[in-house]
């Protein structure tokens, strides 16, 4: 049997399964050890699970209830209004369990923007725009701001 939270070079010993002795003592031990393969959703550092979830726009600005993936089911996690691309989000006790404890769960959101966007989807995103203040963007404010102090001019205009 493997034990729980086995990593690539851990290894464990089975007693008398090696080797018979050549001058016909005991049998040797066995020495198994273990290697990961990459796994198709998470990553793993020690007992920590990472996991990249692509969620929508309108999740990203409105937040919303998303089905996170754990090792053996998913569980509902509420994502918070304004949520931007890259934001970790860190989860107690969802990560690989072992005999010394449970690991936690990072989850790092990747808003996912539509790569051909309709005529009609154009229009909205255009009519976001002219409604959205800079002062609603912290970091486009930020980057203006510099830009402003810098060379004097504001990047977003035309």
């Amino acid at each position: 049997e493997i034990p729980a939270g086995a990593d690539t070079n851990s290894y464990m010993k089975k007693r008398g399964f090696g080797e018979a002795s050549t001058l016909g003592g005991e049998a040797g031990d066995l020495i198994v050890v273990f290697k990961v393969l990459p796994h198709k959703i998470f990553k793993r550092k020690n007992f920590g699970l990472y996991v990249e979830l692509p969620i929508s726009f309108k999740t990203a600005c409105l937040g919303g209830k998303v089905k996170v993936p754990l090792i053996d089911d998913t569980f509902e996690y509420n994502i918070p209004e304004g949520t931007q691309s890259g934001k970790t989000f860190f989860v107690r006790g969802k990560g690989i369990k072992t005999n010394r404890g449970i690991g936690d769960l990072y989850i790092k959101t990747i808003v996912e923007v539509p790569s051909k966007p309709t005529r009609a989807q154009k229009k909205l995103l255009e009519d976001l725009e002219k409604e959205t203040d800079i002062k609603q963007c912290s970091q486009m404010r930020q980057y203006k701001d510099n830009i402003e102090a810098m060379y004097g001019k504001n990047p977003y205009t035309k």
